[in-house]
């Protein structure tokens, strides 16, 4: 009886989830005039270091505190993520497909979570790498949100206060897991670079 459920629990949320995003309004990909190329960015790709404060919530907890990307060129970051008073949480570099982690605390080391954060930053970096995004557009061009996957790997960002056509906000959030990524931009730009 226990497994008949769970069948039917299974079945229910894929039924209802459907096998694409759901974003109200938002058009696909190959629906834009992006089709071939050229989509808005919504993160510099030029070499330097850019600063965000963060918070990440989790079921109502919460931690805050600073994100340092430092891109050396269009296919290589470095992402670090530390404390207000510089307690490093994660430090990890994605080139291309590949992800090499640095540091990470220990509450954070599962592979379901580094790889959660790693679609997330590629996505940011990249928001044409798939075809399966969904994307809602501001009267200017830029990207209002954008929608990738179902179910519990549906992700969603919202793309907000643009400066010189890029944003100064980003909210990532995971609506099944319960996680959301709000990024910042800090008030200040360090011109240091993050050290190996």
């Amino acid at each position: 009886m226990k497994f008949f459920k769970v069948i039917l629990f299974a079945f229910a949320v894929a039924f209802t989830s459907g096998c694409a995003p759901s974003l109200k309004g938002g058009v696909w990909l190959h629906e834009t005039q992006y089709r071939t190329g050229g989509i808005p960015k919504v993160f510099r790709s030029e070499p330097g270091v850019s600063s965000f404060d963060f918070v990440l919530e989790r079921k109502g907890k919460q931690i805050d505190g600073i994100v340092i990307i430092k891109s050396e060129d269009e296919g290589s970051r470095r992402i670090v993520m530390t404390s207000l008073f510089g307690m490093t949480f994660l430090d990890f570099e994605l080139k291309g497909e590949t992800i090499k982690i640095n540091y990470c605390i220990e509450q954070l080391n599962r592979e379901k979570v580094i790889l959660l954060f790693k679609k997330d930053f590629e996505i940011l970096f990249n928001p044409d790498h798939s075809h399966i995004t969904k994307y809602l557009f501001n009267p200017d061009g830029t990207i209002n949100t954008l929608e990738q996957g179902n179910g519990i790997t549906k992700v969603r960002m919202n793309f907000d206060d643009y400066t010189d056509k890029f944003p100064q906000d980003i909210k990532i959030s995971h609506p099944w897991l319960r996680i959301k990524l709000n990024l910042k931009k800090s008030a200040y730009e360090t011109g240091e670079s993050v050290q190996n």
